[in-house]
């Protein structure tokens, strides 16, 4: 076994305890510099003198410290290092010269790390981590291999990368147009992915007005515009709905057809219908990440959600994750436990009308259809937030509601807004730190200030919130945004869980089909009735299937379940499978393979 040390900088604030992973260190206590100050003042564990015993990590007041304990790793594969008690990545995917590579791992375990050095942007320090990188070592390193070729080209500048970045919400920082932003590149190629993304009517409009899908659709289309050897996409389903996300799978797969392409993606579903082949990446976040070998799609997935990688003998989840058929679920006479009637909401440019329905006893419903069919209006008017037209919210029913955007204000942490919910009527602090905590990893920001979370942090503690106050009816618009896959599936099944156990409704937005799999005994649909942008419809509840059924009828696509998992998966179009559920009329998981 190998012993990592890794300190967390920006939770490390050594001017503001009293240096207890010194103080309270056995080494330390028995002569040995074990942990020093370091040139920056902040501590510097070493990993030689280090004996595992885990006191620096639970003494630690700000959670700065990790001690891992993992399998012997062969110090000549690490390709990148960040500073001593740094993160460190293992290995790096292939690069073929045509078709698309997946790379699938949790957040903070080095796929981006990994792109941008494939891109050239970061010049790997192949662990020597006090020095800067230099193409001449890295050739030399990778003598005799795939990436060797790779590399030169890089170094030589004879590749050429298009990237589309993870984060592209930056993109509206710097102000100007969509045409603006594709302004340096070739105008018949510019206008021709503007339009294959379904934004050329938008490129006259500032970057600044549009919406998170928008500006996704915007980095996408300057990237496929942009000629290139390599390309490079990291996230492309952010932000999109499912229609969206298959347009941009469809144009990702033509373009694999005669280049090379990379894309970092947790929608399971979206990138085992786009990707050739997959490297799953596994270790421990901010910490490590270790790359595997590239395995065909299916096997890639498959692997990951069994959690063990049978040719590296590494087990990295403890529990498989399981899909199950959803056979129609038949509610007791009676036991509705919330009812609404028919909604209507009207906006200058926009109008809503939902039918009415009802949610039983321990039910979560899941709400699908594409972007601006009234989704978000018909959450918030069930929470108050927005007043219909026409009928009202249900009466009688207490709603917890999480909304789609989220915003942290004042430097408090989660467990001060904790301290301070205690005392609020029936707030479940008891549930909080026994399940949600825990079942959401939050365990490590507890103490970290709101402001500085991340996107799926503060989503995290979001919905924890939300879940440990009392109600009928909890509303929750798009949890899984910012999560990566293994976050999605843990969030899914945990408010299944909890509303099932008590007895109550939940209606989630959400546009990522496996975690609505896993966390959906129902679905509403939403869509654009006759083809109409300005007007939204919304029905159901429906059973799993029949809701499903009406939804991808009108995106055109058709999903089978894996013969191993039973997870969901998309039929290649044309496929046999796709033309027989085509014909049948059944166009969500008839059939297993």
């Amino acid at each position: 076994m190998a012993r990592i040390a890794i300190l967390l900088e920006d939770r490390c604030h050594p001017k503001e305890c009293q240096w207890e992973c010194q103080a309270y260190c056995p080494p330390v206590r028995m002569g040995q510099e074990c942990i020093v100050e370091g040139p920056t003042g902040r501590p510097i564990i070493s990993e030689t003198l280090c004996i595992g015993c885990g006191i620096c990590v639970h003494k630690c007041p700000f959670d700065a410290i990790k001690i891992l304990n993992t399998p012997e790793a062969d110090p000549s594969e690490i390709v990148h290092r960040y500073g001593y008690n740094g993160f460190r990545l293992y290995r790096l995917p292939a690069v073929p010269r045509q078709g698309i590579t997946g790379l699938l791992g949790p957040n903070g375990t080095g796929k981006s790390t990994a792109l941008r050095i494939l891109a050239g942007t970061e010049v790997p320090n192949l662990g020597a981590f006090d020095a800067a990188g230099a193409w001449p070592t890295v050739l030399e390193r990778f003598r005799g291999t795939q990436l060797h070729e790779h590399f030169r080209r890089v170094a030589s500048g004879e590749l050429t990368v298009a990237a589309k970045p993870q984060y592209v919400d930056r993109l509206a920082e710097g102000g100007g147009s969509v045409a603006e932003m594709l302004g340096n590149l070739p105008g018949g190629a510019a206008a021709a992915s503007l339009d294959a993304v379904g934004l050329l009517g938008h490129r006259d409009r500032p970057l600044a007005e549009l919406s998170g899908g928008e500006l996704q659709l915007a980095a996408i289309a300057r990237t496929l515009a942009t000629p290139a050897d390599l390309y490079l996409f990291d996230e492309p389903s952010s932000y999109l709905d499912i229609v969206h996300r298959l347009k941009v799978a469809r144009l990702l797969r033509r373009l694999g057809e005669s280049k090379s392409v990379v894309v970092v993606e947790h929608d399971l579903a979206l990138l085992d219908y786009l990707a050739d082949s997959a490297h799953l990446v596994y270790g421990e976040e901010a910490a490590f990440g270790v790359i595997s070998h590239p395995l065909p799609m299916r096997t890639a997935i498959n692997t990951y959600l069994t959690g063990y990688l049978k040719d590296e003998n590494v087990r990295f989840r403890t529990d498989p994750v399981r899909f199950v058929a959803h056979p129609p679920k038949l509610a007791p006479r009676g036991s509705a436990l919330v009812t609404f009637g028919a909604l209507a909401k009207r906006y200058p440019a926009f109008s809503l009308a939902t039918e009415p329905g009802a949610l039983q006893r321990g039910e979560t419903v899941g709400i699908v259809g594409p972007n601006a069919t009234g989704k978000t209006t018909f959450v918030k008017m069930l929470a108050g937030v927005e007043r219909p037209e026409e009928g009202s919210p249900p009466t009688g029913v207490t709603v917890s509601y999480k909304p789609q955007y989220l915003k942290a204000t004042g430097p408090a942490s989660l467990r001060e807004r904790l301290d301070a919910r205690r005392s609020d009527p029936g707030f479940d602090s008891g549930l909080f730190e026994r399940e949600l905590v825990p079942g959401l990893r939050l365990d490590g920001v507890m103490d970290v200030a709101l402001t500085d979370l991340s996107g799926g942090e503060l989503q995290r503690a979001a919905v924890a919130l939300a879940l440990a106050q009392p109600a009928t009816l909890y509303l929750l618009d798009e949890p899984s945004a910012y999560l990566d896959a293994d976050e999605r599936m843990a969030m899914a099944k945990l408010i299944r869980r909890q509303v099932e156990r008590q007895a109550v409704s939940a209606l989630v937005v959400d546009h990522d089909v496996y975690f609505l799999d896993l966390a959906s005994d129902a679905l509403m649909v939403f869509r654009h009735p006759d083809g109409a942008l300005d007007r939204g419809a919304g029905a159901g509840p429906f059973a799993m299937r029949e809701g499903m059924n009406r939804l991808l009828r009108e995106v055109e696509v058709t999903f089978r379940r894996d013969a191993e998992t039973r997870r969901p998966r998309i039929n290649r179009e044309g496929s046999v499978l796709d033309r027989e559920q085509r014909s049948s009329g059944e166009y969500y998981y008839e059939a297993a393979a």
